[in-house]
């Protein structure tokens, strides 16, 4: 029989739960979902892979991958793979106020999915600054590491961190001659330092901005670093200094020379705009569950499916993020236009749930653009889910409904018709979703590991099995431990599937942790046992019954006969107006550009979701 434990939970633990969810050590930033067809060209750029670089305020970002399929699944050497992109004139964030001399403009370019510098446009004061204003010309580039107008603080006590090591200290302020002494220092060495005087009448730009140039390469004397100060004044207990502008390029530089190889591209063709990389004579091939390093950071990964004619091997195109921090997995880009309808959905949104190998993952979300730009109450906002049909990782434990919700996966209910004897399936409550409830799916292994006995397996939410193997080596005594104190235990005779239930709220004897344990063994003093099948689910599942509201979104239908969820912007109107980033729903935002003439050039929009990556820190 299994064991039982009854939990209790509160609403706030369950979206704390569900936010969570959202970090993670690493992610994929995947393109939309293609198919392998004899013939067929694949084109992915900014609108369909999130992975490159885009500035929707600008509508900048300029890469192309085009993959074509020849013999059936090849990428023919030299032109399989094409990778182009183009650079752009931007604005810096920081806009110099009225009378002082702007910063001017910069040529940025999209590379490996990254913003880069290639060049300082002529007739600003940064270009005026740097002795070679051009990198592409020399055939490098610097990746792009601050570029914004955010307002903050800097004291004598509380340096200015910058990238790659760099940080900016107050020495001293001189408030008579409005003068501040500051040091540029490099992991811990003083690189640079000057005298900026932002507070004294009249004061220039030269006056305010404190500029750091470096050699690059060939490119003599580029301005690298460019911070500007507002003002600055002593403080009772510290100088203090007002920044609203910092710039930051990366004194390490990428070369973009011909021939130059990235992955399994190289670069074929180099401009003073543009630059061209094809597989030359890199064969690849596109068969069932590889990974394959494409350039730098993106790769292209196929499914790991068994296909037919009717069911083509899928695959995708994906940038890996590790570096921390928090990222945006952004959908295609629209334009706000009345009457428009737009579908998301996992094939062309990387932030909705998609599990390839099993083509698994139905989220939808429609929009609807009424009244010139208002997504309307109740239907302008439209989100529909519905539950599949997984099998587990153990194969003889059946199978179970899985869930795609909020861009995650969810256990939804098990399956009556399992095959295993041993009793995923003798439950209580086998359908979650009647209870207004999902589950987070925190552990679907049939890799095999060899335990000693009294030996700990650690699980999650604080759960640790320890199996006891007796003198006769044949039986096991399974103790469940949560949070360190015993919870369960059963004596089994392997094989044997473990099984420990509990009530989560109104769903009764749900079992949240199986193992499957082979006999024990002796080697040696020592006894030891095999689990080849761990499961678990959280006992915090997530409310999701009639009237529960997630942000902007509430739950409108809970069907648990054909499994699905839909949800729409009930009593909530959302106006898309410029410059707003808006909650939909959990993760899932939406935003528009911050754009000036969007009465000629429709406002652009996207949705997107966030996620944090508790990976490495700086990885430049």
């Amino acid at each position: 029989m299994t064991s039982v434990k009854t939990f209790t939970f509160a609403v706030v633990v369950l979206l704390l739960s569900a936010m969570a969810a959202s970090e993670v050590s690493s992610t994929e930033v995947r393109s939309t979902v293609a198919e392998v067809l004899d013939g067929a060209t694949f084109e992915w750029n900014v609108s369909n892979f999130p992975g490159f670089y885009y500035d929707i305020d600008d509508n900048i970002g300029t890469e192309e991958i085009t993959l074509t399929i020849t013999n059936r699944n090849l990428l023919d050497e030299d032109n399989g793979a094409i990778y182009i992109t183009r650079t752009q004139a931007k604005d810096f964030d920081f806009d110099a106020p009225a009378g002082l001399e702007s910063w001017g403009q910069f040529l940025t370019i999209g590379f490996l999915a990254d913003e880069h510098f290639a060049g300082y446009i002529p007739g600003g004061y940064l270009a005026r600054q740097s002795t070679d204003v051009n990198l592409l010309r020399d055939e490098h580039l610097s990746k792009v590491l601050i570029n914004n107008a955010e307002e903050r603080t800097l004291t004598t006590n509380s340096p200015l961190k910058l990238a790659q090591g760099y940080e900016i200290e107050i020495k001293t302020v001189d408030p008579n001659l409005g003068r501040v002494y500051i040091q540029l220092i490099k992991n811990g060495a003083v690189v640079d330092s000057a005298v900026i005087e932002p507070s004294k009448a009249g004061a220039t730009t030269t006056d305010k901005t404190y500029v750091y140039k470096k050699d690059l390469g060939d490119t003599k004397k580029v301005v690298i670093i460019a911070v500007n100060f507002k003002n600055a004044f002593r403080g009772a207990t510290a100088d203090l200094a007002t920044i609203d502008g910092i710039w930051q390029i990366s004194d390490i530089t990428k070369d973009v020379t011909k021939d130059t190889k990235y992955g399994r591209m190289t670069i074929d063709e180099v401009t003073t705009d543009a630059i061209r990389m094809n597989n030359d004579g890199e064969r690849m091939t596109l068969s069932r569950n590889r990974d394959i390093l494409l350039m730098e950071n993106i790769r292209i990964k196929t499914a790991d499916q068994d296909v037919t004619a009717e069911d083509p091997l899928r695959f995708y195109i994906y940038k890996e993020i590790t570096e921390q921090g928090t990222y945006e997995i952004r959908g295609a880009v629209h334009t706000v236009l009345d009457g428009e309808i737009h579908i998301s959905n996992p094939l062309n949104f990387a932030g909705f749930f998609y599990n390839m190998d099993d083509n698994i993952g139905t989220e939808e979300m429609t929009t609807t653009i009424t009244r010139g730009n208002v997504l309307a109450e109740d239907t302008g906002v439209v989100y529909t889910t519905e539950a599949q049909i997984k099998d587990f990782n153990f194969q003889g434990w059946g199978s179970f409904y899985t869930m795609a919700f909020l861009g995650y996966p969810y256990f939804a209910g098990y399956i009556d018709d399992m095959t295993s004897t041993h009793i995923l399936s003798e439950t209580t409550t086998s359908n979650l979703l009647s209870s207004g409830l999902l589950s987070e799916i925190l552990l679907d292994d049939s890799t095999s590991m060899v335990v000693a006995s009294s030996e700990p397996v650690e699980l999650s939410e604080g759960y640790s099995l320890r199996p006891r193997i007796g003198i006769d080596d044949k039986g096991i005594l399974v103790e469940l431990f949560h949070n360190g104190v015993e919870i369960d235990s059963m004596a089994i005779l392997p094989p044997f599937t473990y099984v420990y239930s509990a009530d989560l709220g109104t769903a009764k004897g749900v079992p949240i942790i199986a193992a499957h344990f082979l006999e024990p063994v002796s080697l040696g003093d020592r006894s030891y046992c095999k689990i080849d099948g761990l499961w678990q689910i959280s006992d915090q599942p997530l409310e999701v019954w009639e009237g529960v509201v997630y942000d902007k979104m509430a739950v409108t239908t809970v069907d648990p006969s054909s499994m699905t969820i839909v949800m729409a912007n009930e009593g909530n109107r959302i106006t898309l107006s410029r410059n707003m980033d808006a909650s939909l729903m959990g993760n899932i935002r939406i935003k528009t550009a911050d754009q000036d003439s969007f009465w000629k050039d429709p406002l652009r929009f996207y949705i997107y979701q966030t996620v944090t990556v508790s990976g490495s820190e700086e990885a430049i």
